[in-house]
């Protein structure tokens, strides 16, 4: 039973390295994307499991040249830890380099991406044979996308699509923005722009993402409902934005 409980704990951990964490500058989604910039950030989530109590936080900092946007995740069974280095010219962030590591249930794993945009390929650092040769323009790693997401999210584009580096293979992730919408957070009542995964028409998985505009669209929420019906949800506990805690206004 320990076994089965462990698998989906390990599984909705991974939801996390799937979901637009992010924050971006920008005072409205019509703003264009030249007057997009990027901003350190620290956010803190909370979630719960069948009862096991999940913590992540999300921190990024550095300078456009050379950003570092680091990941974790953990409960009592299992720890989850990753970064990503990547550099931006405008609009478009570019990763250089992407480390994961899991520990505590199950086998533990560690995976490195050295990105050699120039060469379109991503070397897998502990794998050379599970290196990706002639990788899409704009590739991005699993937590870069997420970023990029904010930013397009930010500059009110409308096409929400990215090719992303998972290992030796290349998933493609389509959103849609879904329009406003009040939501009630541990933080207060906050102003977002909801924003949907697509997936194939059949599909019973779902996936619902919410931005605080007045947050420079930061994650305030995500929800995610499980092809058996099961729905989990993570949620903004406290967030600083350049070193400033933010808070609902009165």
């Amino acid at each position: 039973m320990l076994r089965i409980t462990a698998a989906a704990l390990t599984a909705f951990l991974c939801t996390f390295l799937t979901a637009p964490l992010a924050v971006a500058s920008s005072d409205s989604v019509s703003t264009s994307a030249d007057s997009t910039v990027l901003q350190p950030f620290t956010a803190t989530y909370q979630a719960e499991f069948s009862g096991f109590g999940v913590t992540a936080e999300r921190k990024l900092s550095g300078t456009p040249d050379n950003w570092r946007l680091d990941f974790s995740a953990h409960s009592m069974f299992a720890k989850i830890e990753e970064y990503s280095r990547f550099s931006q010219s405008g609009n478009r962030l570019t990763p250089q380099h992407y480390d994961y590591q899991k520990s505590g249930l199950g086998r533990d794993r560690h995976t490195a991406l050295n990105f050699e945009n120039a060469q379109q390929r991503v070397v897998n650092v502990h794998d050379k044979s599970r290196t990706i040769e002639n990788a899409p323009a704009h590739i991005q790693d699993k937590i870069s996308y997420q970023l990029q997401l904010a930013l397009d999210v930010a500059a009110g584009k409308k096409t929400l699509e990215y090719d992303v580096a998972d290992g030796k293979k290349i998933r493609h992730y389509e959103f849609r923005i879904a329009g406003r919408e009040k939501i009630k957070t541990p933080m207060g009542l906050v102003d977002t722009i909801k924003v949907q995964r697509v997936r194939a028409q059949d599909a019973a998985r779902v996936t619902n993402i919410w931005f605080a505009p007045e947050w420079n669209y930061a994650l305030v929420k995500l929800m995610q409902r499980e092809d058996n019906g099961k729905s989990y949800q993570i949620t903004l506990t406290n967030l600083s934005i350049d070193g400033n805690p933010v808070s609902v206004k009165k």
